[in-house]
């Protein structure tokens, strides 16, 4: 456990570690550092884009929401914005504990205890934002809570994904069900759960709170969709690799100018049916790709080409760095 490495490096003279070296405990660090950004994140796009325009969020955060909205109206016959404020961060932490705990039991590991803090930590930011900033609420235009909001919650669950956490709710079921049935599609269940319980949510609001309309329904299922899609673009990169497959009988000249302009490293592949053609596989920068494609189309304008995102690259950390087209 991440607590009891941190009271070893404490306690214990720097020679007596033997539960981790000093690059670990520092990583560790690093991590759950980037899990708490990810929680206060998660909690600005709530409190100060979604709620002061009566969206509704995906997942627990949209559930924590409506319900802090129904009692709210119960309680004061209106929704008061200082007690809607301290029931929604009341009602975040109440709805995600049941499901943390079953975390706990069937999941244990750094994921979980990264997932804890990170809801502790959106949790108590929810709190001080009610408490220090009560104004800081951008509710003149739906459309910027919509944009904001939904890139602001994406950026959150990239950085929180990226170290090995998450902000809890369904992205917790999406874990646990991965464990024991993995051939489930998890993305798009998780999608579907989300956008059901924002369009539930959104009606529900727009019983409940006055003035607001149908169109809420529509802004909260885009705030919903733009924070996946702003998460897989963080996910990606805004320069992500690209693979290309080149099948050309001019593979000797394509590969030069490759080799020549990019400074980048090919794999050449056999073509079954046609011993003069090869497939010509390269990885490059997207800021790369439109100049591959011109030199294909200088070189062979009938070679066959198709392209392909890739996410993720190992054993070449410094690849983003380390080549720059000419």
């Amino acid at each position: 456990m991440f607590i009891l490495q941190v009271a070893a490096c404490i306690l214990l003279p720097i020679e007596d570690i033997d539960l981790l070296t000093k690059n670990v405990f520092w990583r560790k660090v690093k991590e759950y550092l980037l899990v708490a950004v990810a929680g206060i994140l998660n909690a600005i796009s709530l409190y100060c884009f979604v709620n002061p325009s009566n969206l509704v969020a995906g997942g627990f955060s949209g559930l924590s929401t409506v319900l802090s909205r129904l009692i709210c109206v119960a309680m004061d016959g209106q929704i008061v914005a200082e007690t809607f404020d301290k029931l929604q961060s009341i009602m975040y932490f109440a709805l995600n504990v049941p499901l943390l705990i079953v975390s706990l039991i069937f999941l244990r590991g750094d994921f979980t205890f990264k997932t804890i803090w990170a809801t502790v930590v959106c949790t108590l930011t929810l709190s001080l934002l009610s408490a220090i900033a009560p104004d800081f609420k951008f509710h003149e235009s739906p459309l910027i809570a919509v944009l904001f909001g939904g890139i602001i919650i994406g950026m959150s669950m990239h950085i929180a994904a990226e170290n090995n956490g998450s902000n809890a709710g369904t992205e917790v079921i999406a874990k646990l069900v991965a464990k024991y049935r993995p051939e489930i599609d998890l993305s798009t269940v998780v999608l579907i759960s989300n956008l059901v319980i924002t369009v539930i949510g959104s009606i529900v609001t727009i019983r409940v709170v006055e003035g607001a309309t149908i169109v809420i329904i529509l802004y909260s299922l885009t705030y919903v969709i733009l924070g996946g899609a702003s998460m897989g673009m963080f996910n990606r990169g805004f320069d992500h690799p690209q693979k290309f497959m080149i099948v050309t009988r001019e593979y000797d000249k394509i590969s030069q100018e490759i080799l020549t302009r990019f400074k980048r490293g090919l794999t050449l592949l056999e073509v079954d049916d046609d011993p003069d053609k090869k497939v010509i596989m390269v990885i490059v920068q997207f800021r790369q790709a439109v100049q591959l494609k011109q030199i294909i189309k200088k070189c062979d304008p009938s070679a066959f080409t198709f392209v392909k995102d890739v996410y993720d690259i190992f054993s070449r950390p410094s690849f983003n760095r380390s080549y720059k087209t000419k």
